[in-house]
């Protein structure tokens, strides 16, 4: 596999294969209020868990992170905190959108939406709300954005098995992670006219600059029970100690403790379990969404499986053989050694009791599929029990 990566000083690379600046050949909004109706129409559901991100990438021809990013950025104020124009950042994330990789089933522009969708529902519950400055909020958005720009479809894994230059580039660690965080400040600081930076004050920049970068890259799953851990630990358990503390004091309204709300360690355990959640929320999404994705990702895993087999490489992930799979069994396995405690976690936290009761209606759905002995993500229209 080659990377393409094209040297251009001597310590600046880009992927440059796949870096867009043009803009699409679809007529694209100028501002928000340019959207055309029946985008705005999808968009006003935006705000609930159940929001259908399928419909939007149906709706704007797989471009669903430019229409949804205005709308949500400009409800959180990240322009007027950027100081930047709604044209720059229409610009940027055009910009961005058009670095993600249509061609991939899982990992593309429309995933990238998602996970903004759910890091911005995430940001609006009441204790992440109390937790969270503005600062904190744009970086989540913008990371969430970005965190998996120009991804090619195929896992650090597979990079560095086959030794990819951008597997050599970042040494074999994190290594689609950094490139992410890398090359979204790269596209950012490339044109004047995306640069949604270019005002900021140099130290309120370098602040949100780490924040995202330090929130992408907490996205790289080996570090992936650190950080539940730490959460749990540092955030979870001080606070249930404390409310037990309080359970029986007059006027005791639940909120996240001060003491612990205002430690910049704490703030970013907890922008680190928001993106990490809203990275693999799929689960917990309703039935249908569920579904969808879940083929999505088993079909990238497969093409990944199948070009390891091709090239003689290790296959670093082999129930994912599109001959044998079972995606009922690869869907358990996920949520029982991922999901569940995480958002148990989250839960205890953020209080998200649709997200927790969707996550066991779908692991209901996936054992029922497993003990029918189905390996698909249906039953077949002519099964008879």
């Amino acid at each position: 596999m080659t990377d393409g990566l094209r040297r251009l000083s001597g310590n600046e690379y880009v992927f440059s294969k796949n870096m867009h600046y043009s803009h699409s050949h679809l007529s694209m909004p100028i501002t928000l209020s340019d959207i055309p109706p029946r985008i705005a129409q999808v968009l006003d559901n935006e705000e609930g868990w159940d929001f259908n991100i399928f419909e939007l990438e149906a709706i704007t021809h797989k471009r669903p992170l430019v229409y949804l990013g205005l709308k949500i950025f400009a409800r959180f104020g990240v322009c007027e905190f950027l100081d930047c124009s709604e044209a720059a950042l229409r610009s940027w994330l055009q910009v961005i959108e058009a670095n993600y990789h249509a061609s991939n089933s899982y990992h593309n522009s429309t995933h990238a939406a998602d996970v903004l969708h759910a890091t911005a529902y995430f940001l609006r519950q009441e204790r992440v709300k109390g937790c969270l400055d503005q600062l904190d909020e744009v970086a989540s958005l913008i990371a969430a954005t970005v965190h998996d720009v120009d991804h090619p479809g195929r896992t650090n894994s597979f990079l560095c098995n086959a030794g990819s230059e951008l597997a050599i580039l970042y040494n074999d660690t994190a290594v689609l992670e950094s490139h992410h965080a890398a090359l979204a400040f790269q596209l950012t600081a490339k044109d004047n006219k995306c640069n949604i930076f270019k005002n900021m004050e140099r130290n309120q920049y370098r602040t949100l600059r780490q924040a995202i970068i330090d929130m992408v890259l907490a996205t790289e799953m080996t570090k992936h029970f650190e950080h539940v851990n730490k959460f749990v630990n540092s955030i979870n358990k001080p606070m249930t100690a404390i409310e037990e503390t309080n359970s029986n004091s007059e006027g005791s309204d639940c909120d996240f403790p001060g003491n612990l709300q205002n430690s910049p360690e704490n703030r970013l355990l907890i922008k680190r379990m928001l993106i990490k959640c809203a990275d693999v929320a799929n689960p917990c999404r309703s039935l249908d969404l569920c579904i969808e994705w879940a083929g999505r990702i088993s079909e990238e895993y497969f093409a990944q499986t199948d070009e390891e087999k091709r090239q003689g490489l290790p296959v670093v992930m082999p129930v994912f053989d599109r001959n044998t799979c079972s995606i009922p069994k690869s869907q358990i396995s996920f949520i029982d050694y991922f999901i569940m405690d995480m958002f148990d976690a989250w839960d205890v936290f953020a209080h998200l009791p649709n997200l927790m009761q969707h996550l066991a209606e779908n692991y209901k759905y996936w054992k029922m599929l497993d003990e029918l002995k189905c390996k698909s993500l249906r039953l077949p229209p002519d099964f008879k029990s």
